[in-house]
């Protein structure tokens, strides 16, 4: 057990490696975040010195401001002014050079058109030039603003399918990790997964009080804080800390002991919130003069030659937000960029959420159902349902480290079709992610035409003058496969494959069918905001090709774990029932570690058979 322990720890370095090594090019909110970092730094909140570099902007009483929330910029403020003070700009500029000088030259943004930049050359040259020198101190301030957070939600998930499923928590924790959004979004900076990071921590905390025998109020006030935080940093993190709330005030002795018990518990926990959401009451009291103006306000529809020559880009509904509509819905599920067709593990997590729920483990199941309906619905509302250019659909990456916990009992009870659907997912992942996360109007095309000519993302063997081909990204592959080789070796033997083959294989071939025929025919209206393609759809000319290799993948893969496990000896792997009987066991109220004894001396008198 120790060692597999090892393993799985190992596992978890090997993927956070992985990610730290990848160095992404700029698109408008990792150099809206940046500003905003700069902006603080320089004791202010306005961005107006820096507002051409990012388009993810507002325009405000006569200056700009970063649209993002201030939780993650906050953070990383402190950073960046160490970063400065080391002399890290000019680190920065002369890494750049370097890799530009190595043939690595995809720094910037790669939309740099006149038309965004006031229709001024000379400013889209100059500004082109600064972003390309700032590339590698959004990578540094990367490293603690997503890519720790992206490790530690890890960790944090690991620590809590150990008490579901024993053994399976580093295996279900990396396949959150590689084969879901969490993959590309560690190396962007980007807000989601700081957020998801705090509400899934507070959703954790939440459970250990209510598993506890007696509450401690104090465990809610820091479930309540983390949520508040979660806020601060993404406004939509609201709906998780709600329901998390709403799960942290229904202890189940509390509701036997009343509306008291109950308001105590409640008032707790949003204490804890409004301590979390301070921060960004204080920001937006400094910024725009009162507590209740977010930096959405006003956000930039098109920039014109002023920076800000249409205004409302989120004025439609609430924030940006309407009724549900049935076209989004769909897309967000068999789109070429829906959650079925890139990251079909999902699927397994849902079902593996029933299981959890039919274990015994009703509240947290019924709370994980609700996190994840409750975002897949309101992101069927927003105008972007996508989140612009993005490798899937971003804003429902709050509810997948939730449904992570419901994974493990997948991964239990359905190895082969878990596995069937992992590996296609971690293929989806990580093509995009080393080669072209944030996509353009190409779609998901996008990331097969440059794997096909070695054009990836640049790693931190670009800035010491290699290039950004296979020589470059070939670390960062070693390491995703080296972490997803130690997760496997981290769990049980999966003896349980055995008779597994059929279910993986018609699992495998459904999903090739949705993702390689159903997808394209259904296509996608739009990408970035934009109706793009001569008739409102993309064309998705190599995602088919994608598609084709994942299944190979997982083909081999399959063919390799049923035959290995064919080979495992029965009494190496817990069985299904002695599993849950461990899991029943968890969940129950502990007993007493000691018991009366008799005294000393003290004989029963037992009846003689003879004479009874």
């Amino acid at each position: 057990m120790a060692l597999r322990s090892r393993r799985g720890a190992l596992a978890l370095v090997a993927l956070g490696l992985g990610w730290a090594l990848v160095m992404q090019s700029l698109g408008w909110a990792q150099t809206s975040y940046y500003a905003f970092v700069k902006a603080l730094g320089a004791g202010t909140t306005k961005i107006d010195a820096y507002h051409w570099e990012t388009r993810d902007k507002s325009y405000i009483d006569g200056h700009f401001y970063s649209v993002k929330a201030p939780g993650l910029p906050l953070l990383l403020t402190p950073v960046s002014e160490v970063l400065d003070a080391a002399g890290g700009r000019t680190v920065a500029a002369d890494a750049a050079k370097r890799a530009k000088e190595g043939g690595a030259a995809q720094w910037s943004y790669r939309a740099l058109n006149v038309h965004a930049y006031g229709y001024d050359r000379a400013n889209a040259i100059a500004t082109k030039s600064r972003l390309e020198r700032q590339a590698p101190l959004v990578w540094a301030l990367g490293l603690v603003g997503t890519v720790i957070p992206a490790l530690l939600l890890l960790v944090l998930v690991r620590r809590r399918v150990e008490r579901v499923e024993p053994g399976l928590g580093a295996l279900t924790a990396v396949t959150l990790g590689g084969a879901t959004l969490i993959m590309p979004f560690a190396v962007n900076l980007f807000g989601h997964v700081l957020a998801t990071l705090l509400a899934f921590a507070a959703f954790a905390l939440a459970w250990h009080e209510r598993d506890r025998p007696t509450p401690r109020l104090v465990l809610l006030a820091l479930a309540g804080l983390l949520s508040g935080l979660a806020v601060t940093t993404e406004y939509p993190l609201a709906i998780a800390g709600a329901i998390v709330g709403l799960y942290a005030m229904l202890r189940p002795d509390a509701i036997t002991a009343g509306p008291r018990a109950l308001a105590a518990r409640a008032g707790t926990y949003a204490t804890g919130v409004i301590l979390g959401v301070v921060p960004l009451f204080v920001y937006n009291l400094v910024a725009f003069g009162s507590i209740t103006t977010l930096s959405y306000k006003n956000a930039v529809n098109e920039q014109g030659t002023t920076g800000h020559e249409t205004l409302g880009l989120n004025d439609g509904g609430f924030f940006g937000i309407g009724v549900p509509a049935p076209r989004q819905a769909l897309d967000l599920l068999i789109s070429p960029r829906g959650v079925l067709v890139l990251i079909p593990i999902v699927v397994m997590a849902c079902v593996g959420t029933w299981l959890l729920y039919r274990r015994g483990r009703r509240a947290e199941a019924s709370v994980i159902g609700a996190i994840a309906a409750a975002y897949y619905l309101y992101d069927t509302g927003y105008w972007l349902p996508m989140g612009g250019g993005s490798p899937g659909p971003r804003f429902l990456i709050p509810m997948l480290p939730f449904l992570a916990v419901g994974l493990a009992c997948a991964w239990r009870r359905y190895p082969g079709p878990t596995l069937a659907l992992a590996v296609p997912s971690a293929v989806t992942m990580v093509v995009a992610t080393i080669t072209m996360p944030l996509i353009g109007p190409g779609g998901t095309a996008t990331w097969m035409d440059r794997l096909e000519i070695a054009n990836f993302q640049h790693t931190f063997l670009s800035v010491l003058g290699l290039d950004n081909g296979w020589a470059a990204i070939a670390p960062v592959l070693l390491l995703f496969a080296a972490a997803a080789v130690l997760a496997a070796r981290s769990a049980p033997r999966l003896a349980l494959l055995r008779g597994q083959a059929r279910p993986a294989a018609l699992t495998l071939l459904a999903w090739g069918v949705l993702a390689g025929l159903v997808a394209p025919a259904y296509g996608e209206e739009e990408i970035s905001g934009a109706i793009v393609g001569p008739t409102g759809k993309v064309i998705h000319t190599a995602h088919q090709s994608l598609v084709v290799a994942a299944v190979l993948v997982a083909a081999l893969v399959l063919l390799v774990t049923i035959r290995r496990s064919a080979d495992a000896v029965d009494d190496e792997v817990p069985t299904d029932a002695a599993l849950e009987t461990q899991a029943r066991e968890r969940t129950r109220t502990p007993r007493l570690p000691w018991r009366p004894r008799e005294p000393i001396g003290v004989q029963h008198h037992r009846p003689d058979p003879e004479t009874a």
